[in-house]
């Protein structure tokens, strides 16, 4: 399931460039609404997290596997 959400999210990151570009106040074109701001920007940033907690793991198990495997000579 994680990696179907993931997949859907990068059709809705493409389209945050989009909104980015054309739906902000640096440009002269139509805003978008505070209600759909926070549904936009909470999604992207929710994967961000994810993304981020995953990295985090992943640091830590390398980390560890570096540990457990010490090429030092004990004498």
């Amino acid at each position: 399931m994680t990696e179907r959400i993931l997949k859907t999210r990068i059709s809705v990151l493409d389209a945050f460039n989009q909104v980015r570009n054309d739906q902000s106040l640096a440009h002269d074109n139509s805003i978008l609404n505070y209600d759909e701001s926070l549904l936009i920007f909470n999604n992207v940033a929710s994967s961000i997290r994810f993304i981020q907690a995953l990295e985090r793991k992943i640091a830590q198990r390398a980390t560890a596997t570096e540990a457990e495997f010490d090429d030092d000579i004990p004498f």
